[in-house]
């Protein structure tokens, strides 16, 4: 998919900026994958991803406009409010994105991912989405959330085998899944 939003490949001088913002922001590592900041060159597989039918779960199929405005949004986060997306990569590839904030609206820190097609079924979700939980766990929060349609079974398998646990189906279907840090015996805390 050819990218043709304009503030993306337009030269600027603010690119060395840019990667100094981007270095004051965490960088987890796992034995496979670097969760980084996002740069202007991921933007390309952000807006293939949330174009298909892949998208249905999370508000798309999206046109090239309103994802680079959903990119921008969730790259923003990380100076608004000090969370964001992460790039997931693999050997210097990027291979998805992975959420870790709030959007309007959100109970807790929202907990949300999406890899391309070729990532999936090797792990990497829950290798980064654990890598990020504990991260915000590290930090002292208290509690994450996933917000899943009912019909994604495997990103509710995902959500379940991260520790997640059901708190609430809504109508519309979307399911609220809560994670808690573990106690110091080592047991979920509870999920009243």
């Amino acid at each position: 998919m050819a990218v043709s939003i304009a503030p993306a490949i337009l030269p600027t001088p603010g690119k060395a900026l840019a990667q100094a913002a981007q270095s004051a922001l965490p960088v987890l590592e796992t034995p496979r994958l670097v969760l980084r900041a996002p740069s202007l060159a991921d933007f390309a597989l952000y807006a293939e991803l949330v174009a298909g039918q892949r998208a249905a779960y999370f508000g798309g199929p999206m046109t090239e406009a309103e994802a680079w405005a959903d990119f921008a949004n969730y790259c923003a986060g990380w100076l608004l409010r000090g969370d964001g997306v992460f790039a997931i990569t693999r050997a210097g590839e990027t291979i998805g994105f992975l959420f870790a904030g709030c959007e309007p609206g959100d109970e807790a820190l929202e907990l949300g991912f999406l890899l391309s097609a070729e990532a999936e079924g090797h792990g990497y979700a829950f290798e980064a989405a654990q890598a990020a939980l504990d991260h915000l766990f590290a930090l002292g929060t208290e509690t994450v959330v996933s917000y899943i349609e009912a019909a994604n079974t495997r990103a509710r398998a995902l959500a379940e085998r991260l520790g997640g646990v059901l708190v609430h189906q809504r109508e519309s279907g979307t399911c609220t899944y809560r994670y808690r840090p573990d106690d110091a015996d080592g047991s979920p805390e509870a999920y009243a």
